[in-house]
């Protein structure tokens, strides 16, 4: 063992240079074997070989390295949690009255205080009756839809009904994987992943796996360019003008074909694309998803859910095609099952998830440094005002600032916090956006139009 690697090991006291040092390193080429700590409640964690093990995924980790994860590590982990990290310890943080405060830190601190609060109060703990009904309406929806495509498969009119019906069913299975994805209905986290891969894998398509790698990242770093990979969607759609440079740095006037052309004639007029992409959002998703779980398998490493992941997301795909087939007499029925029922799912939850971030603050990575993760949260998050039909339409995510907050809160709590939260971001002078569900629509379309703007100014300098 390397007699630098032996020191690290003994436990001691750190300076945050030494710490920025280390982060520098993951910029060098030699990343994998760069050693990676990160900080929490002010003690140093070496978790070099732990990344490749954390079950919340690999990335979502390496977002953290070298820097101050205190208020990620609470917002997304039980209390088991901190036995494994205890494991990982190294040193202690050495105070250092130099170092200026991140900004918004008093907001921060009554943050955590509320959040603290919240907990005492049990605000945390799950209505179970309230998702055992989510449960049952939910798979209520496939019945009716496959009852509707059982007795009226050779009616056009009854294919269609059944479609839309069914690519609903996936949408709100969608937010419930979420919910239990998030561990918000069962103290034991092996149970909600239970759930996951039924309304995930089997009911849906998506990989439990799959998501939790990509999503867990995203609530680490919300709208963080470069580490976010919700806003990673070059060259399909560019949010924000530090992707457009970095996308048209890349390219120059010898590229040709595909790439030049999506460069000068597509994201240059995203706006007018947008809701045709939104249509195929849902089969995009399933494809990335089979893809991660065959290649990569399980996060957890399990062999046992890596088989229940495939076997389940087999089952799905099998089902689907059986039903379409036998129980559809036409081809182009058939075909139009498919592309509705998947349309509508693709547009169900796409809309959604613009709305969550689309269009609010992106910011560098530098910046987000300086930054406090509570101020993060609110900024990059956009509240949506609904009625009932609204509040079952988007799941719950039109709270989306109070679940970034709070993610694991359940959904049915996050409305009673949402009060609050709004007078402590008042009193600290933090941006909290809350809009209607079209106004906030058009938000994001004008987003896409300034960025299309721009990109097509880059794309006459690039070619």
């Amino acid at each position: 063992m390397p007699p630098q690697v032996a020191e690290a090991l003994e436990p001691r006291t750190f300076t945050r240079q030494e710490i920025s040092g280390l982060n520098s390193q993951l910029t060098d080429d030699d990343r994998q074997a760069a050693m990676k700590f990160t900080i929490i409640d002010n003690k140093v964690y070496d978790v070099t070989d732990f990344v490749h093990e954390h079950p919340g995924g690999e990335q979502v980790l390496l977002t953290h390295v070298g820097k101050d994860a205190s208020d990620v590590f609470h917002a997304m982990h039980p209390a088991s949690a901190y036995e494994v990290l205890a494991n990982n310890y190294v040193g202690d943080l050495a105070k250092d009255v130099s170092v200026p405060k991140a900004t918004n830190s008093v907001f921060a601190a009554e943050m955590r205080e509320y959040r603290d609060k919240l907990q005492e109060q049990g605000y945390f703990n799950a209505d179970k009756g309230f998702y055992l009904y989510k449960l049952v309406s939910t798979v209520g929806l496939s019945v009716v839809s496959l009852a509707v495509l059982r007795y009226f498969g050779q009616s056009t009119i009854g294919v269609l009904v059944s479609a839309v019906i069914m690519g609903m069913f996936w949408q709100q299975c969608g937010w419930l994987s979420h919910d239990f994805g998030h561990h918000q209905v069962f103290e034991d986290r092996s149970y909600n992943d239970m759930v996951v891969v039924f309304l995930g894998n089997l009911c849906q398509g998506f990989s439990l796996s799959w998501w939790k790698n990509k999503h867990n990242t995203h609530h680490a770093s919300t709208n963080v360019h470069g580490q976010d990979p919700d806003i990673n969607t070059a060259p399909i759609l560019l949010w924000d003008e530090y992707t457009s440079s970095d996308y048209y740095s890349t390219l120059s006037a010898e590229d040709s074909g595909l790439a030049k052309f999506i460069a000068q004639n597509i994201i240059p007029n995203q706006t007018r694309y947008f809701f045709f992409i939104l249509a195929f959002a849902r089969l995009s998703w399933a494809h990335s998803s089979m893809l991660y779980s065959f290649k990569k398998g399980a996060l957890n490493k399990s062999a046992t859910l890596n088989f229940f992941e495939r076997a389940a997301i087999v089952l799905h795909w099998t089902v689907f095609a059986a039903v379409t087939y036998f129980w559809i007499d036409t081809p182009l029925n058939r075909v139009l099952f498919f592309l509705v029922s998947q349309s509508t799912t693709g547009y169900a939850l796409a809309l959604v998830f613009a709305l969550n971030h689309s269009g609010m603050p992106v910011i560098s990575e530098e910046k987000a440094e300086e930054m406090e993760f509570f101020e993060i949260q609110v900024i990059t998050g956009r509240d949506v005002k609904n009625g009932l039909l609204g509040d079952w339409f988007c799941g719950g995510l039109n709270y989306q600032i109070e679940h970034h907050l709070f993610p694991n809160m359940p959904r049915h709590n996050l409305k009673k916090v949402q009060p609050k939260v709004i007078e402590i971001c008042r009193k600290h002078n933090v941006p909290y956006h809350l809009t209607s569900f079209w106004r906030g629509t058009l938000e994001v379309l004008q987003t896409l139009d300034i960025v299309q703007k721009v990109s097509a100014k880059l794309s006459k300098k690039a070619f």
